[in-house]
């Protein structure tokens, strides 16, 4: 979501982006299918699937603003296995090359001895369902799902395993041979089979009540817009590809709604239709790439256009179908990051206040939402940090103890909005416990002596940083955020600032407050206008603290600051004379 920068000063866990990207050589000792767990063990396993997993806003495709580092070997394919839940991560390479990324890691040795075992489906794969279906599993698998390669005769775990496994490798050892072939006829039938072989994967994961989210990572997302060819073969994958991994009920949706070839049809369980039902994912899926929300439109085309070609009997209304609604959603969010924040606390079993939840919401796309769109943030780094504050504190983390989790990922992660130093300095000041002067900042945040004069001052407009009083030189804090104890809601009374330095404890009818000491305005940054008022004023910190309860609003009606940020909660008066400008708002406490 920002161009990326070096590291903070000091050490820090190994970003998640990068130890993923390093994937070792699979014609060497590594392996092309890995589990998803840190070398450093800077987070568990299970931190790391929720990360990759909350991603995901419900069925159908999220998008992701990402900036990611290519894998060393794209061939690669991660994945991850927790609960009811499964993971996989794969490198965009193309859509043969993808398919069988995908198939390789769902049906890997890893998936069936971990995720799809007897123990979960069943010897003879009965606990499919929770071992409640109408008909016989392996009919019900064979006819409802459509599930391949899967006779009478393999319906024993063990003889299935060895079928599958059989059909696997024959299928990548063929896609070995074919990728960048000219071979039409090859590669069509190849396409076709890791096709159903992706679509039994999907199928048997739903069938033993698996969540399983397929995360796609597109390092290179300006090819795709840029390269008609490309983006074409992108668009052409997901078409074909997402909506293949649908069910009703145990039914095959693609096979309900688009298959046309008699024998297949003939080859189906029944079955009733509700009036107004949906077909179902089998699996999730995330795109990630440094511009991917961008193909938002293009994609929401492509897979609505998906609709128009269900079978003419679905389509003239003479026979029943559910309806394929595939939803193409921005994983970036506020009411994303929100989802987020939910489904953390769910899994992890952290209890927060709705007020509070709306203030880890804000936190995050303040620490992480680019300049250019501060309303937008990364879910994986919002997740990262909630889960590093759960994991250090023990217990439901405020937005201060997040902030300072999220001061632990790499610089280019964190606060994209400030200057690369600034970043640095103020990560700096969040990591650490006591205030520091210039010296030790300069030592912690690895940088020079210049830097730090340079950006001191960017740092000391942000509402939380504080001048402290020192015997010899200028120290700086991060003071603690303040809310009242014991409310559902914890905002202090509503403070008025006029833009000459004057705050009291309610807006003023009609009448100009002023200072005697005019502060300079800056409307570029009105954050460090609201910070020359609280030195001006004097006031308590719980006065100081300016949340996403306001407005700045110059003579112009133009605001200084986005208003997708922020919510209007008291009406923003301004005057102006002949020679001068007054800024004037209604201020909330709380975090910012």
């Amino acid at each position: 979501m920002s161009p990326r920068r070096e590291g903070h000063g000091e050490d820090t866990p190994t970003a998640i982006d990068e130890w993923v990207a390093t994937t070792g050589d699979p014609d060497g000792e590594a392996d092309y299918v890995q589990w998803l767990q840190p070398p450093d063990g800077s987070l568990d396993a299970q931190s790391i699937h929720r990360r990759f997993a909350a991603a995901a806003r419900g069925d159908g495709v999220t998008l992701v603003d990402d900036d990611l580092t290519p894998f060393d070997d794209g061939r690669v394919t991660y994945l991850s296995h927790h609960s009811n839940g499964a993971v996989v991560v794969a490198q965009w390479g193309g859509p043969l090359a993808t398919l069988g990324r995908l198939a390789a890691a769902l049906l890997s040795d890893k998936a069936l001895s971990k995720i799809l075992t007897p123990s979960r489906v069943g010897r003879e794969f009965a606990s499919i369902h929770d071992g409640v279906t109408d008909h016989d599993p392996g009919r019900t698998l064979r006819r409802g799902h459509q599930v391949g390669w899967f006779s009478e005769s393999e319906e024993q775990y063990d003889i299935w395993r060895q079928r599958v496994t059989t059909v696997r490798d024959g299928h990548l050892a063929r896609l070995a041979r074919l990728v960048g072939s000219s071979d039409t006829v090859a590669r069509g039938s190849l396409f076709e089979d890791l096709h159903g072989l992706v679509a039994t994967a999907t199928h048997l994961y739903h069938a033993a009540g698996i969540d399983l989210t397929i995360t796609l990572r597109v390092p290179d997302t300006a090819s795709l817009a840029a390269d008609d060819n490309r983006r074409h073969d992108f668009c052409a994958f997901l078409r074909h590809t997402v909506p293949k991994q649908t069910v009703y009920g145990v039914h095959s949706g693609y096979r309900m709604l688009f298959e046309t070839r008699p024998s297949k049809l003939k080859r189906r369980l029944p079955y009733e239709v509700e009036e107004g039902a949906t077909v179902d994912m089998t699996a999730s899926w995330v795109l990630a790439g440094p511009t991917m929300t961008a193909l938002q439109p293009t994609l929401t085309e492509v897979l609505d256009a998906t609709s128009d070609a269900v079978r003419e009997p679905i389509a003239d209304g003479t026979e029943a179908a559910p309806e394929l609604a595939i939803a193409v959603r921005d994983g970036t969010t506020y009411s994303a990051i929100r989802d987020v924040v939910d489904d953390i606390a769910g899994a992890t079993d952290t209890e927060w206040a709705t007020s509070t939840r709306r203030r880890l919401v804000r936190r995050c796309l303040r620490s992480f939402g680019p300049s250019e769109s501060p309303a937008r943030a990364s879910p994986y780094d919002a997740a990262e940090s909630l889960l590093r504050a759960i994991t250090h504190t023990g217990d439901g983390p405020d937005s201060d103890a997040v902030e300072r989790a999220a001061a632990q990922l790499p610089a280019d992660r964190f606060r994209p909005d400030l200057p690369p130093t600034a970043t640095k300095l103020y990560a700096t000041l969040l990591r650490t416990a006591e205030p520091c002067g210039r010296s030790e900042l300069i030592n912690r945040a690895g940088i020079s002596g210049s830097s730090y004069d340079r950006h001191i001052e960017t740092i000391a407009n942000l509402c939380r940083v504080q001048s402290v009083p020192a015997s010899s030189r200028q120290k700086w804090t991060v003071t603690p955020t303040v809310t009242p104890e014991g409310q559902a809601e914890p905002l202090p009374t509503p403070v008025w600032w006029s833009g000459y330095g004057t705050a009291v404890s309610r807006p003023p009818a009609r009448t100009a407050y002023s200072a005697s000491q005019p502060v300079p305005v800056n409307t570029r940054q009105p954050h460090a206008w609201l910070n020359r008022l609280c030195r001006h004023t004097g006031l308590h910190p719980t006065a100081e603290r300016v949340t996403s309860s306001w407005w700045l609003w110059r003579p112009d009606a133009t605001p200084t600051l986005q208003q997708t940020m922020y919510t209007p909660t008291h009406a923003v008066r301004t005057e102006q004379t002949p020679d001068q400008t007054q800024y004037s708002a209604t201020i909330r406490g709380g975090d910012r």
